[in-house]
C-alpha cells in the first residue's frame, strides 16, 4: 500500500498555474482531464518547485482490469499526482460520464517524449537488455537538448533490487526517473521508492512500460491513422498474436466501464 503521505487528496484535479483541471473517475481511479500542452506546463512547473517526487500515471483499460484484483495497485493509481488517458478505451469511458470535459489521449510514448525534452536529466530503467540504451539514443536524436543520465535493465521490481536502482539513479544526478518494468510491478515499485527518490532529487517518476520499446525500434510503432483512431492494440495483436490473452481484459473493461458511465447518469449520484 502506498505511504499515507502520498494519498491522493480529494481536489478538483491537477494545476498548472491558476488553472484547475477536473478529474472523471474511471472504474475508482481518478482521471485528468488535461490536455498535452497543459502536461508540458505541468511537468515544467514541478521540475522548477522541487520538494516531494510527482508521481505520473498512464492509465488504459488493462491497468484499470488488473487494479480490480490488486487493492494494492488500484491504490497506488490513487495515490497518484497526474493520471493521464493512455488507452482509447478511457477516453471513450470518459465521454459516456454526465457532464463529463472533454478528455485528451495522451500516450506514454509521447509522455517520455514531452520529459526527454525539458533537457532535465532523465534516467530510463528496466527493460530488456539494450533497449533503453537504443531508446536513450533515439531520444537524443529527436530532442538534441534531451539529456539522458543513464540507463539499467539489470534489475527487476523485486524489493531486493530496490537498493541498486536507487543507488544508480542517485549516482546519475537524474531529476526525472521513466520505469519501463510493466504493470502493475512499475507502479508498486514508483510508489515504494517515492521517499528515496525524493531524498535524492528526482522530482518526476514515470510508469512507461513499453514506451522503451517503441523509442528504441524494438517495437514498431503504428502507421499514423492507426494511432488516430486508437487501435494500436489491434496493430500489435495482429503482429504479436501470442498477445491475446492480455487483450481479454478490453471487453470485460468496455462492460464494466458501460455499467460505471450509466450509474453516473441516475438520480443522486455525484455530479
Amino acid at each position: 500500500m502506498p505511504s499515507p503521505a502520498f494519498q491522493r487528496r480529494d481536489t478538483p484535479g491537477a494545476k498548472t498555474g491558476n488553472q484547475t483541471f477536473p478529474r472523471i473517475p474511471i472504474l475508482n481511479v481518478p482521471v485528468d482531464s488535461i490536455s498535452e500542452a497543459a502536461v508540458r506546463g505541468w511537468i515544467d512547473e514541478h521540475l522548477s518547485s522541487g520538494g516531494a517526487t510527482r508521481h505520473i500515471v498512464t492509465y488504459n483499460p488493462e491497468y484499470a482490469i488488473a487494479a480490480r484484483r490488486d487493492p494494492a495497485f488500484l491504490s497506488a493509481l490513487q495515490a497518484a499526482d497526474l493520471v493521464a488517458a493512455d488507452g482509447v478505451g478511457i477516453t471513450l469511458a470518459a465521454r459516456l460520464h454526465r457532464n463529463a470535459p472533454p478528455i485528451e489521449r495522451i500516450t506514454g510514448v509521447r509522455l517520455l517524449g514531452l520529459l526527454a525534452e525539458t533537457g532535465v536529466p532523465l534516467f530510463l530503467l528496466g527493460a530488456s537488455p539494450g533497449v533503453a540504451e537504443q531508446a536513450a539514443a533515439k531520444l537524443r536524436e529527436q530532442f538534441p537538448n534531451a539529456s539522458i543520465a543513464g540507463w539499467w535493465a539489470g534489475g527487476t521490481p523485486a524489493e531486493a533490487d530496490d537498493a541498486e536502482a536507487i543507488r544508480r539513479i542517485a549516482d546519475s544526478g537524474a531529476v526525472i526517473v521513466a520505469v519501463a518494468y510493466g504493470a502493475p510491478g512499475q507502479i508498486h515499485w514508483i510508489e515504494r521508492n517515492r521517499p528515496a527518490l525524493a531524498e535524492h532529487g528526482v522530482n518526476i517518476v514515470i510508469g512507461v512500460g513499453g514506451a522503451l520499446d517503441y523509442w528504441s525500434g524494438t517495437t514498431q510503432l503504428p502507421p499514423a491513422l492507426i494511432r488516430k483512431l486508437g487501435l494500436e492494440w489491434l496493430y500489435r495483436l495482429v503482429r504479436e498474436p501470442w498477445r491475446w490473452r492480455r487483450q481479454l481484459a478490453l471487453p470485460r473493461f468496455a462492460l464494466l466501464a458501460g455499467g460505471d458511465a450509466v450509474r453516473s447518469w441516475l438520480p443522486g449520484r455525484d455530479r
